[in-house]
């Protein structure tokens, strides 16, 4: 059976359809799954974030509205995002194949290429006795996408 959380994005996905963003209520939402606005603040950040190829924006005032902006192409913006608000500290091996994952399918990156990172990027591979691995994955993803952009931009 599947959970709030689940419902919730499954809501919020089937709501959008094909479109590019959408606008939300963060009260509405809540009074209409009968939860607390707490757990739409979950779903919305855990689950239509930047690895996962959306952006968040609030606007404050006349109900407060949040517009969920879903990024269909890879630009330089949403590299500099990327890197300024995941790769700046540490990341999750999960949070890195979500990422990863966007990057594919964005066209930024093969499947090779990020199937090759993400083994490159194992608790395994990076283990360290000082338990540095989340700080070591993001900076080999943050030099791994500069290098690929690079390499396109001479192209």
């Amino acid at each position: 059976m599947a959970n709030v959380s689940d419902i919730i994005e499954s809501f919020i996905l089937s709501s959008m359809g094909n479109a590019d963003d959408i606008n939300l209520s963060r009260n509405e939402l809540a009074d209409y799954f009968k939860c607390a606005p707490s757990q739409i603040n979950y779903v919305l950040t855990t689950r239509f974030n930047l690895n996962r190829g959306y952006i968040i924006q609030s606007q404050r005032g006349g109900g407060g509205f949040i517009k969920l902006v879903k990024l269909k192409d890879f630009d330089n913006h949403y590299l500099y995002k990327v890197i300024e608000e995941n790769l700046s500290r540490e990341i999750s091996y999960k949070d890195s194949l979500y990422l990863l994952e966007d990057l594919v399918s964005k066209a930024f990156l093969t499947s090779e290429q990020a199937t090759l990172i993400s083994y490159a990027i194992t608790d395994k591979a990076l283990s360290n006795p000082f338990k540095l691995e989340g700080s070591l994955r993001s900076n080999i993803l943050k030099s791994f996408l500069i290098n690929v952009k690079r390499g396109k931009d001479n192209e």
